[in-house]
């Protein structure tokens, strides 16, 4: 059966080789009535949630430029189906937020908004993951708590990341005997004392930030791997490698990369797994496992399509598109 279905994309001067380019060019291969639309266009017009958008009437190529959007505050509301493959600007997070959970309302979503809002975080994975399945995990913005929880064991690592950040940024492992610990955590939570001191809390306000903190697992370096959730199925993916001079494995900060093989433990609880995402309104999501532990999950624009073909040459795209909506239909999202 033919969709017709909106992906919401931010718009860019040219395609990267990411779900931007890949998703919708599965979908338009599959036979779906396919339209890109620029997600920092949403409005509501009237009543009715709209956006620049364009019809797909060809796959896109990595490199290629970003098409022309011909269609400006066209409804957004009369689709299917929408996959939502991008965020916005922080300053407009809570409007974007907003319009997303309306449009949901009226249209389908691959992933609902409540679950892009709420659950593509750190704060909130253990809503998702049994407990036995997590590293032992904080989130505080209290310095003191958080470095008199490392100095408590001189054995034990921690890794420190944002709440809601991504691509590796400002991930630092930290433990009791690094001299940047202190520092490291300080900047995790805002470097309060320093900036009250520098500027007064009158002039900058709250000076707190949240962070995650998660002990460090020490088989991630051996077996960490990104897994691409389609509804209940492992469709694709990739092994991740640490480089030797770096605690992330982020293939945006070059770490190498590598064809994805699941043991039938793995593969087991990922389809366990699946099913608990689904659940939750999540039918496409990226998962960052070390077996037994998940260490992240994400949900937004999770790559694995795109390293998988980088690294074997393969284009699961189709499978991946085609199982997405299989567990719609299956779940009674769309017809």
């Amino acid at each position: 059966m033919a969709y017709r279905i909106l992906v919401l994309v931010s718009e860019a001067y040219k395609f990267k080789l990411d779900n931007h380019s890949i998703i919708p060019s599965a979908l338009y291969r599959e036979g779906h009535d396919v339209h890109i639309g620029d997600i920092d266009t949403l409005c509501l017009h009237d009543g009715v949630v709209v956006c620049d958008r364009m019809r797909v009437s060809q796959e896109f190529v990595a490199g290629g430029a970003f098409p022309q959007l011909s269609e400006s505050y066209a409804s957004a509301e009369d689709f299917d189906l929408v996959w939502v493959l991008a965020g916005t600007h922080p300053e407009a997070l809570t409007d974007y937020f907003q319009l997303l959970w309306l449009l949901n309302q009226r249209v389908p979503f691959v992933n609902d908004a409540t679950a892009l809002f709420y659950l593509n975080s750190k704060i909130n994975l253990g809503a998702l993951v049994p407990r036995e399945n997590l590293p032992v995990s904080y989130v505080s913005n209290d310095y003191d708590f958080l470095n008199e929880l490392v100095e408590a064991d001189p054995d034990r690592s921690w890794v420190t990341k944002p709440t809601n950040g991504g691509c590796g940024q400002n991930v630092y492992v930290v433990n009791e005997r690094d001299r940047n610990r202190s520092a490291l955590l300080a900047s995790a939570t805002g470097n309060v004392t320093s900036r009250y001191i520098s500027y007064g809390r009158d002039i900058i306000g709250m000076a707190k930030r949240y962070t995650a903190i998660q002990e460090y697992i020490p088989n991630v370096r051996e077996n960490e791997k990104r897994v691409i959730l389609a509804g209940d199925t492992p469709v694709t993916g990739f092994l991740r490698f640490h480089r030797e001079n770096d605690n992330r494995a982020n293939a945006t900060v070059g770490a190498r990369f590598e064809r994805l093989t699941l043991t039938e433990e793995e593969d087991a609880f990922l389809r366990r797994l699946g099913k608990r995402m689904m659940d939750h309104g999540i039918f496409y999501v990226g998962i960052d496992l070390a077996y037994p532990y998940v260490i992240e999950v994400n949900m937004e624009n999770p790559g694995g399509l795109n390293y998988h073909r980088r690294a074997t040459g393969e284009d699961l795209s189709s499978e991946a598109v085609n199982a997405v909506l299989a567990s719609l239909r299956a779940a009674g999202k769309i017809s």
